[in-house]
């Protein structure tokens, strides 16, 4: 025997707006700044710092070498040009996080404060990616929205101390939309923004 579910409305209630002064916007709502596809704990860094100044772990087990952040990067982004032939591609802009750092094994002995940046490595446990793809783009009521391609690696996702398995990776295919397209927004809740 199944049950129907269904939902009715306890109270059916209108609740007054506030009378409230006009708002005025100081500052414009759109601004030409490029602002970085995702914030949090990340800084923006160049695919050469990950090629020079970066190493690439291993699998502690057998020592063999994982895939590179920025082989990744440059794979996917090798993959959009070939795919996308005669389209125009933007570089990828890439944001890292949860440095980890180390010492070569020379340095394995000296104090902190006698440490040379040469004795230094880092590598970064967390790196994402993501470019445009202007030419493939819909205006829907004045917000263009382009072909954006991304991916996401994470170091703590494999077990660096076995043997090399398959490793893993997060690669997304979309339109980015920077516009908020909740229409679920309540008269109450909207006159509670604050425009600064």
């Amino acid at each position: 025997m199944e049950t129907a579910l269904q939902l009715h409305p306890v109270r059916q209630e209108i609740i007054p707006l506030p009378t409230q002064q006009p708002l005025t916007i100081t500052q414009p709502l759109r601004t030409d700044k490029i602002t970085p596809f995702i914030e949090a704990n990340t800084k923006e860094v160049s695919i050469h710092h990950l090629q020079s100044d970066c190493v690439v772990p291993v699998f502690s087990k057998d020592n063999e070498v994982t895939i590179s952040h920025p082989a990744f990067v440059e794979t996917v982004h090798e993959a959009a040009q070939q795919f996308f032939r005669g389209e125009a591609i933007d570089s990828p802009s890439v944001r890292v996080s949860h440095i980890i750092k180390g010492r070569i094994p020379e340095a394995i002995h000296k104090p902190v404060n006698q440490l040379l940046e040469t004795d230094k490595t880092i590598y970064y446990e967390r790196m994402m990616f993501c470019f445009e793809i202007p030419t493939i783009c819909q205006d829907i009521d004045g917000n263009p929205l382009k072909l954006t391609i991304g991916g996401v690696r994470a170091y703590n996702h494999e077990n660096l101390y076995n043997k090399k398995s398959a490793e893993k990776f997060k690669v997304f295919v979309g339109f980015q939309n920077m516009v908020c397209c909740n229409i679920c927004v309540s008269p109450r809740t909207a006159t509670r923004v604050r425009l600064r």
